[in-house]
């Protein structure tokens, strides 16, 4: 007999039991104290208690003076002994839409930089997709900064504002970043549980979280997550009375109904006609598939859920292409994916496996430290990883590895602009190329000359004294300057330098110095690294 089975007996059981009781009580009428007393079972057919509206007696009137009665506001007497209506208001304490998982001056924002906008404009404003990874950066410590909210319109949408953060940080891939934040704040509800639920189920630790739903059941965002959690602390018998009932009485979405029982009866399971993908498709119900036998690719899927692929039960060639899709958005650091590239030995060539081949090269060819072989490891490296848009995850793994001034020619200065892409300024020797020189100006802090279209519109921005830093007392909408600044300086990638030079004095005057320096070098290279892999 399976769980469900028995569950359904047991539920049956149980309310076959709750009727007998009930049947029984109301055969009988209620017991006074001095019959169970005297043991006898007759009803008492009077009693001499005082009630409400009888005449107060007299021993109790000397005892205790009749009060006058209390007036309400207004001078009103109550009419009734019904309960006052009670107002409710959440604390500030527990208001997370100000949260956060850095400070505001670790974000280079000021605590005014949502004044000004109104709570519609700021979510719309938390879905921008920056292209430059610098400007992506910028977006990225916005949603995650400790900064007072935008004015919360109405009491019924706080919260809401945190949601739209924690909900773009999912969107974007970020779940690691999201998870942290939700468990800064507290998920004090169902709502915010629910995705800390969810992105367990992606990232690992499902284990831990449903452990609290199982001691605090009133949390579960809905009865799914209920049985799940309670199939996983091994008791079967509940998952399966919860699934029967939660399923008679339609709280279960019919294909999750359908994964659910092959799931708690898994003699049902093998053999099974595969339960077709629902779309859009849910982190329980994509763990479900991979339960019960039939996992599901993540390649069509949601970037989010490139999370689950990471772990060590995917194949390599698995591995590797979630890593590349994180990696790619910019939200798995380009070390862990160098990581994964030297796992183990490509197994065929072509894709995957001939990026983690040249990456291999590149790294056997650093440890001999002879320039004759890292330069044509690290041109053939790059030109496979650009292909791939893997050009900032590439940046980050050899930028600081790899000295510019112990390598000649074009590998020199591919070197050099790979550390100046990802931020880093620091060379033992001046390049010999003036292009170089002025590229590498632009990025330390130095004036650089106009000797490229992008570097003619930059130069002008840093000619000038820095600007005063913003006046906190300014009534300027600060976010919307912001975001768009970061539309503006997109647009260099796309030949359009006079609006990104805008966009770039934009964030000079908004006080983001670092900011503006690393979104103009990268605009200034973003050509010439794509001309690299000719």
């Amino acid at each position: 007999m399976s769980w469900i089975d028995r569950g359904s007996r047991l539920a049956g059981l149980a309310a076959g039991l709750a009727l007998i009781a009930f049947g029984a009580a109301a055969q009988q009428g209620p017991l006074s104290a001095n019959d169970w007393l005297k043991g006898k079972s007759g009803p008492p057919t009077s009693s001499s208690a005082w009630r409400p509206g009888d005449p107060v007696p007299p021993d109790a009137s000397r005892l205790r003076p009749t009060r006058p009665p209390v007036r309400g506001q207004g001078g009103q007497v109550a009419s009734s002994a019904a309960a006052v209506p009670i107002g409710v208001s959440r604390l500030g304490a527990a208001n997370s839409d100000g949260a956060g998982v850095i400070s505001a001056r670790q974000a280079g924002l000021p605590d005014n930089f949502w004044d000004g906008t109104d709570l519609d404009t700021a979510i719309r404003l938390l879905r921008a997709d920056p292209g430059l990874p610098a400007s992506s950066q910028i977006a990225r410590r916005v949603i995650e900064a400790q900064l007072p909210p935008p004015a919360i319109p109405a009491e019924g949408r706080i919260g809401e504002f945190f949601l739209a953060r924690v909900d773009q940080l999912i969107a974007d891939g970020a779940l690691p970043s999201a998870r942290v934040l939700l468990q800064g704040a507290g998920p004090d509800n169902a709502t915010t549980f629910r995705r800390l639920f969810d992105m367990s189920l992606l990232l690992g630790g499902e284990g831990e979280v449903c452990n609290r739903m199982n001691i605090a059941p009133g949390i579960a965002p809905d009865p799914a997550a209920r049985i799940f959690c309670l199939a996983q602390a091994g008791d079967w018998p509940g998952a399966a009375t919860v699934f029967v009932g939660a399923r008679k009485l339609g709280l279960i979405e019919p294909n999750q109904a359908e994964l659910l029982a092959l799931y708690l009866d898994d003699s049902t399971a093998d053999g099974s006609t595969p339960v077709l993908p629902h779309d859009p498709m849910s982190p329980l119900s994509f763990r479900l598939h991979e339960a019960i036998g039939h996992p599901l690719p993540t390649t069509t899927l949601p970037l989010q859920f490139a999370w689950a692929d990471l772990d060590e039960r995917s194949g390599w060639k698995a591995q590797l292409e979630a890593a590349e899709r994180l990696a790619r958005a910019g939200v798995l650091p380009g070390g862990s994916l160098r990581q994964l590239y030297s796992a183990q030995s490509p197994a065929a060539s072509g894709g995957v496996w001939e990026r983690a081949a040249a990456v291999q090269a590149l790294d056997a060819a650093l440890v001999t430290e002879d320039p004759d072989r890292i330069a044509p490891a690290l041109v053939l490296a790059f030109q496979r990883m650009e292909t791939a848009g893997l050009r900032d995850a590439f940046a980050t793994m050899f930028a600081d590895r790899i000295a510019p001034e112990t390598l000649s020619g074009n590998a020199a200065r591919l070197a050099l602009w790979l550390r100046l892409w990802s931020g880093q300024t620091e060379v033992a020797l001046a390049p010999p190329e003036p292009l170089d020189k002025a590229l590498l100006a632009l990025a330390s802090g130095g004036q650089p000359e106009p000797l490229s279209p992008a570097l003619g519109a930059l130069a002008p921005i840093f000619a000038a004294d820095l600007p005063p830093a913003p006046d906190p007392d300014d009534r300027i909408a600060l976010a919307p300057a912001l975001y768009g600044a970061l539309a503006d300086a997109d647009a260099g990638t796309q030949g359009d330098v006079t609006r990104a030079a805008r966009g770039v004095q934009t964030l000079r005057h908004l006080g983001l110095i670092a900011d503006a320096r690393r979104v103009a070098t990268q605009i200034a290279l973003d050509p010439l690294l794509k001309g690299a892999i000719q």
